[in-house]
């Protein structure tokens, strides 16, 4: 009669060997895109609105396979050369243009120092860092004093373009138009939004 053990060895040596786990595939890179800081057009206090409107840019262009930096450089070959120190080669650009339609005074220059106002048009990221989050909770503020300024007839149009800091085009330039049907229309989400789809869709294909 066979020992047990001896029994146990013969059947574990007939059994095929398992392979190893394979290794769990690498996350992907995030993509990065620079963000420079806005040219605005036909506002109070452009500085602050700029300022406003990139954070609501970084807030979209961040995600599991998408993130954004802040250049501060001004100068396009500085900011050419600070996108390549922040290894983030890629560059976006954007012009906001508002055209007023008469109907009263604008408040849009005030968007950036609406503290304490919320809106629900920009969720916050669950994925991102404390920067991104903050960005969304300055351009959600943002939003709404936007909208609190904005009459019937106004016109907004923002164009956007990405291009490497080494001068490639990835996007040519592209513009978008919205016009207020009422007093307190949000205009400057919707056209964000679409532009960073556009932005995000070209950057993480090339």
């Amino acid at each position: 009669m066979i020992p047990f053990h001896s029994f146990a060895l013969v059947v574990l040596a007939g059994m095929p060997a398992q392979a190893p786990a394979a290794p769990a595939a690498p996350a992907a890179p995030q993509v990065c895109v620079a963000l420079l800081l806005p040219s605005v057009q036909g506002v109070d206090d452009a500085i602050a609105v700029a300022t406003s409107v990139r954070s609501i840019f970084e807030s979209y262009l961040n995600g599991p396979s998408l993130k954004s930096v802040l250049l501060d450089a001004r100068l396009a070959s500085q900011a050419n050369e600070e996108a390549k120190q922040k290894e983030c080669p890629r560059i976006l650009s954007v012009t906001v243009t508002r055209k007023a339609s008469g109907n009263g005074p604008s408040k849009l220059g005030a968007m950036a120092r609406a503290a304490g106002t919320t809106a629900a048009y920009i969720p916050m990221p669950n994925y991102g860092t404390a920067a991104a989050v903050g960005a969304a909770r300055g351009g959600a503020e943002a939003v709404a004093s936007v909208a609190s300024g904005t009459h019937a007839k106004d016109e907004m149009t923002l164009s956007y373009k990405v291009a490497t800091a080494d001068g490639a085009t990835l996007l040519p330039q592209k513009s978008d138009k919205a016009k207020a049907k009422s007093d307190g229309e949000d205009l400057l989400t919707p056209l964000i939004s679409r532009a960073a789809e556009a932005v995000a869709a070209a950057i993480t294909t090339k």
